[in-house]
């Protein structure tokens, strides 16, 4: 569970193996602050590596609530973009408003 990574009782490390999640940091357009992307069992999370220390932690949690929240499951045809962007959003602002952090 990601409250527990927050919480400090897995460390992030220990939290991507257990959700089977690659991390990559590239370099991207400004406007890109990160993505996920799931292929068959695996997940892939890129963060853009020019954004600030502050805004890869969040994008790194904004990704990881898009896992959590099974947002890696559904068809690109069953959603609406902005309705879980805002999903993730809020999700990952309840997280650090739990945990303290960031």
């Amino acid at each position: 569970m990601l409250f527990s990574f927050l919480n400090g009782d897995i460390s992030q490390e220990e939290y991507l193996r257990q959700n089977n999640v690659t991390l990559w940091f590239k370099r991207m357009p400004g406007y890109i602050y990160g993505f996920i992307f799931k292929h068959q069992d695996k997940i892939l999370i890129t963060i853009n590596d020019q954004i600030s220390e502050k805004k890869k932690r969040f994008t790194l949690l904004h990704e990881l609530a898009h896992l959590e929240l099974k947002h890696t499951e559904i068809s690109f045809l069953e959603f609406k973009l902005k309705d879980i962007e805002d999903e993730a959003d809020n999700y990952t602002k309840y997280l650090i408003t739990m945990a303290k952090i960031c």
